[in-house]
């Protein structure tokens, strides 16, 4: 196996270990100030909050989403919060429909944001 392969195996593998500590959220959840939120492309945003983390997986899509240096993330017309449904992302143009929200674990948050 040549190690441009095996480094793609074990990329691949850590992503999908990494999926097995996801969950869907069940409840809305109220983000605290200091809620940090980074972009992984056009399909996922990442959400530190204290020793939560959370990944808000995209609708569709969203072009912007991929190189905004800001974003708002809300819900139920209140910013800062994030629902199983109904969440939206302001980026500096437009807005992002957010399919899903996962609760994920330290170690899945990093490797996301290493995936970015």
């Amino acid at each position: 196996m040549l190690p441009l392969s095996r480094t793609a195996l074990a990329t691949l593998l850590c992503l999908s270990a990494t999926v097995a500590f996801a969950d869907p959220i069940d409840a809305c959840v109220d983000l605290g100030a200091e809620a940090q939120l980074s972009r992984v492309g056009e399909k996922a945003v990442l959400v530190k909050d204290a020793d939560n983390y959370y990944r808000l997986n995209v609708r569709k899509g969203c072009y912007d989403l991929s190189f905004t240096p800001k974003l708002v993330v809300s819900a139920e017309k209140t910013k800062g919060r994030v629902c199983p449904s109904g969440t939206r992302v302001k980026t500096q143009r437009d807005f992002c429909d957010i399919e899903s929200v996962e609760k994920i674990d330290e170690t899945a948050y990093q490797s996301y944001r290493r995936v970015r």
